[in-house]
């Protein structure tokens, strides 16, 4: 096997790779978003995967806006592009890992808000700590 295919191949990897690790935080995020408006009995909020919609969303559209010539010529996308395209790439990357974490205090706050709104109360005792982050969980009293 050539390595021009090998790099396809790696490359091709890659992207499957990074959009199911920014699609799958995401939708989880969206579906405790969408518990809370529906009033669900149980809420999780989870403070440091809500940075991942937008703190991860420079990578990926760096690498799904750099990727196809770099899979054409088989080679790293260091290789392809100049210094200057990469060093805007890392910008991009930088300016929405700060959105990220503005939009993850913010939609914090919106929740706890919606939380106190709706009535909810923080249980201590369904709180969850993983590698993602520390899972609060908030239940509706009947």
């Amino acid at each position: 096997m050539s390595s021009q295919i090998k790099v396809r191949l790696a490359g091709f990897a890659l992207i499957a790779l990074m959009l199911t690790c920014w699609v799958y935080p995401s939708y989880g995020v969206f579906c405790d978003y969408l518990d809370l408006l529906n009033n669900e009995v149980v809420v999780r909020v989870s403070v440091l995967t809500l940075w991942v919609p937008f703190g991860c969303l420079g990578a990926v559209l760096c690498l799904l806006w750099m990727s196809p010539k770099a899979l054409y010529y088989g080679k790293g996308i260091g290789k392809v592009y100049s210094p200057k395209a990469m060093q805007l790439a890392n910008k991009v990357c930088m300016y929405f890992a700060l959105i990220g974490i503005a939009f993850s205090v913010g939609w914090t706050y919106h929740s706890i808000d919606l939380l106190e709104r709706y009535g909810y109360v923080y249980s201590r005792e369904l709180t969850k700590i993983t590698p993602t982050g520390i899972h609060l969980m908030y239940v509706r009293p009947n």
